[in-house]
């Protein structure tokens, strides 16, 4: 059963060394990127939600965070109930960015599933939901 592990864990690595490619003249490598995405997504989500969103523990994430921030990609703003919530907001850049990360992301994943049926697609995400690591669903 360890091969399973093993072989998600080559899954992910292949992924990463193909984005941190692809993405690098933007300065998006080291899945920066995957950021971007998620605050698109979902802005005005708060830190702690984006670490969580990403598996990334939470002082990496702010980390990250600020990095974008530097870069023009996102922006900080105070929660209007609770001050000591930043609210992370995607910038014109990221929002005009957006749709080539998409369409990378969706083209992997299609080059990733490709052989498999609609089916076994379906049966696949249904097993990894039952996955967790130190008791937690992943």
């Amino acid at each position: 059963m360890f091969e399973i592990i093993r072989r998600i864990g080559a899954i992910t690595r292949l992924m990463q060394i193909d984005s941190n490619q692809h993405f690098k003249a933007l300065g998006l490598n080291n899945n920066l990127f995957i950021y971007i995405i998620r605050v698109v997504e979902q802005p005005g989500m708060f830190l702690a939600e984006l670490a969580d969103s990403v598996q990334i523990d939470r002082t990496t994430s702010f980390r990250t965070v600020k990095k974008l921030v530097a870069a023009g990609y996102l922006t900080l703003q105070n929660d209007e109930l609770n001050l000591k919530i930043k609210r992370i907001y995607p910038t014109e850049k990221a929002q005009l960015l957006y749709p080539q990360l998409h369409a990378y992301e969706m083209a992997k994943s299609q080059d990733l599933l490709v052989n498999l049926t609609t089916a076994e697609q379906a049966q696949l995400k249904r097993l990894l939901r039952k996955l967790q690591v130190n008791g937690q669903k992943v």
